[in-house]
């Protein structure tokens, strides 16, 4: 009996032992919180040459700093998933990785609303649609809430280069200088309708497809940021370069929802504020990088027409195919709103 009452004290020791010790890892102990012990792990589909990368790394030294038992490793490429986005996102709704991103013309296939952020001709630049981002509308909170009913959130909101205009065949300037041309696109309606809209022919086509797409005269250019424009070298088979902002993009980094949600308060409350000055890193790293690719650009010879706003409305006025469309998807009252929100916070 005497043993018997020894075992059951000594497995009672262990558990209660293992529970504190449970508690002082995820700093939920009488510890101190910066000594938990959390695993996040980051995957992301792009090079460790691109930004992404970078505002990872930021986000990671940022928390290990703060966390120094933080065990976080950043997987590019998509190491965990083939390089394929779905892969990446059904790992991260499955905490096989806590983080990732991805931008919002890509999300839009999981969330549609998505598409109205990137409504042509809405937004000027990068720095516009982040100031429209910060006013936090609530329709938009509830575009992202979707998300989070396939257990994801949405951690904070990054710059993505604006999409531009790259053609073979001669400047683009008026829409009756587009009229005829075929340029790639992808395989989405937002952008079929805006080139239909416009008067070009759009032929989607899967992105590793366009620089031969080019060359062989299938098409005669595509709509990219600069920098990825730069990056894949399509501008090679090309002359001509509008740089117009025609269509703002963002990037959405997203956090395994359950995991965000059973983090110590404390850890969660600085992976905000963290991720949240991330967007300003990103902001200039992007900047940087689309000036250094229209400079490549430039060396190689392509002539580049620089939009004004004035030159934009022409085109805008061309719209009320897509407008209709945003409309329709999102509903009147939030595309009232969204036309409101993004008039309010462009530069007088």
């Amino acid at each position: 009996m005497r043993k018997l009452i020894m075992v059951f004290a000594m497995a009672v020791m262990a558990a209660t032992l293992g529970f504190a010790n449970g508690q002082a890892e995820q700093g939920l102990g009488g510890g101190d919180p910066h000594q938990a012990a959390v695993t996040m792990k980051i995957e992301h589909n792009l090079p460790t040459t691109q930004a992404w990368q970078d505002g990872f790394t930021y986000i990671k030294d940022e928390m290990g700093m703060l966390y120094p038992n933080l065990d976080c490793t950043i997987y590019p490429n998509g190491q965990l998933a083939k390089g394929d986005w779905k892969i990446i996102f059904e790992q991260a709704q499955s905490n096989v990785v806590q983080i990732t991103c991805e931008s919002q013309v890509t999300l839009a296939t999981l969330v549609p609303q998505l598409f109205a952020l990137s409504t042509p001709f809405l937004f000027d630049d990068m720095d516009h649609l982040l100031r429209f981002m910060d006013t936090n509308p609530d329709y938009v909170q509830g575009w992202f809430d979707q998300l989070e009913e396939k257990n994801l959130k949405v951690l904070t909101y990054w710059p993505r280069g604006p999409r531009q205009l790259v053609n073979s065949r001669r400047p683009v300037v008026v829409p009756e200088d587009i009229r005829g041309l075929k340029f790639r696109v992808p395989a989405m309606d937002l952008f079929i309708t805006t080139f239909n809209a416009m008067g070009a022919k759009p032929v989607p086509m899967p992105s590793g497809e366009i620089y031969t797409g080019i060359q062989l005269g299938t098409v005669c250019g595509e709509d990219n940021s600069l920098q990825t424009v730069c990056n894949t070298k399509t501008y090679e088979q090309c002359r001509y370069m509008n740089v117009w902002n025609y269509m703002a993009d963002g990037v959405l980094v997203v956090v395994n929802k359950n995991w965000y949600d059973g983090l110590p308060e404390g850890f969660r409350a600085d992976l905000d504020r963290v991720a949240k000055e991330s967007t300003q890193v990103m902001l200039g790293l992007v900047k940087e990088r689309e000036v250094s690719a229209r400079r490549t650009m430039e060396t190689y010879g392509i002539q580049f027409t620089d939009f004004t706003a004035e030159m934009k409305e022409p085109w805008k006025a061309k719209m009320g195919p897509v407008y209709a469309s945003v409309e329709k998807l999102i509903g009147s009252q939030a595309w009232a709103k969204l036309q409101a929100g993004a008039d309010a916070t462009r530069e007088k």
